[in-house]
């Protein structure tokens, strides 16, 4: 289920978000550790970007029907756990082309308005091979259902882009500790991945891990992520150095590359209206800002973000 910002609301944030200066571009060289990204199963390296976009949808439609449909610990998600239905506005995230199976190896974690679940990729005999945590998105579409979770999640948004922690991100840090020790009893690498505010609080999750250990195996994979620079730096984080993947939309006004509150945490994979990925955004503030819907989870859709990000990984 992607997040939903109204084009008027994007527009009456224009002046605070228009662009000072030019992003910066994402180099390689000297930039975040992503070992995690090698230590990935091999038959899922490529796949596992474009399950974590979509279990991270399915994650959000998961939350929204807890009270009637609640989620259990050993629940095994695949391409056939498309939601028939959910509340609010928008649609069930369709993970019909989702590439793996998962088996979620705990009960969901839910506290101070915080929704995350923890996945389990599994092989052929049924062995973990990643774990991967998502966290639910904003409560946009479901404001009219949960009116002071949204509020919450505005809550979080100015905790992210300013160092304050309210519970909601103390209970996400707690929920990616209890990630970390299945991971690390697995043996198997974490992945924490998120969109928007759950994008930067999924930075911020894996910043805390490795802030705490430097030669844990953990990386995020976020799709454009809110800004969090000074949350992980709150936690003894370098900003450009935490391990992780951020695929920004050019054109994405809210947080996109043009924006005054851009991410540039990790390295960032811009993804132009061509379809096409580079190192260095395109486009312009303004041109953003007449394409709201270039910060929605499905944006991206359509999109091989894994082949996107191996090819320019190889080049």
């Amino acid at each position: 289920m992607p997040t939903r910002r109204t084009l008027l609301g994007l527009l009456a944030a224009a002046p605070f978000l228009a662009a000072a200066r030019p992003a910066l571009a994402a180099l390689p060289a000297g930039g975040p550790n992503l070992d995690f990204l090698d230590r990935l199963p091999e038959a899922n390296r490529i796949s596992f970007v474009d399950d974590a976009k979509l279990l991270l949808g399915w994650t959000a439609d998961a939350a929204a029907v807890a009270e009637k449909s609640p989620r259990r610990q050993g629940d095994i998600v695949d391409r056939g756990g498309t939601f028939k239905t959910v509340p609010g506005f928008a649609p069930p995230t369709d993970i019909t082309s989702l590439a793996g199976r998962y088996r979620l190896l705990a009960p969901p974690f839910a506290a101070h308005n915080y929704y995350g679940l923890m996945f389990g990729l599994l092989d052929d005999e049924d062995k973990v091979g990643v774990v991967l945590i998502a966290s639910r998105l904003c409560r946009l579409p479901v404001v009219l259902h949960e009116p002071i979770g949204l509020g919450s999640d505005a809550w979080t948004d100015v905790g992210l882009m300013t160092g304050f922690r309210p519970a909601s991100l103390n209970a996400a840090l707690t929920f990616a500790e209890r990630a970390r020790v299945e991971a690390d009893r697995l043996g198997v690498p974490l992945v924490a991945t998120g969109q928007s505010q759950a994008g930067g609080t999924a930075q911020l999750q894996i910043a805390y891990l490795a802030a705490a250990d430097n030669k844990a195996t953990v990386g995020f994979v976020t799709f454009n992520a809110a800004c969090a620079r000074a949350s992980i730096r709150h936690v003894g984080g370098d900003p450009a150095r935490v391990p992780g993947v951020n695929f920004a939309k050019d054109l994405d006004p809210l947080v996109g590359p043009h924006s005054n509150v851009s991410n540039e945490i990790g390295l960032q994979v811009y993804i132009h209206t061509d379809g096409t990925a580079g190192l260095k955004p395109r486009g312009s503030y303004f041109q953003a800002a007449l394409h709201p819907r270039e910060h929605f989870l499905d944006s991206f859709n359509g999109l091989s973000l894994g082949k996107l990000l191996a090819d320019l990984r190889a080049a």
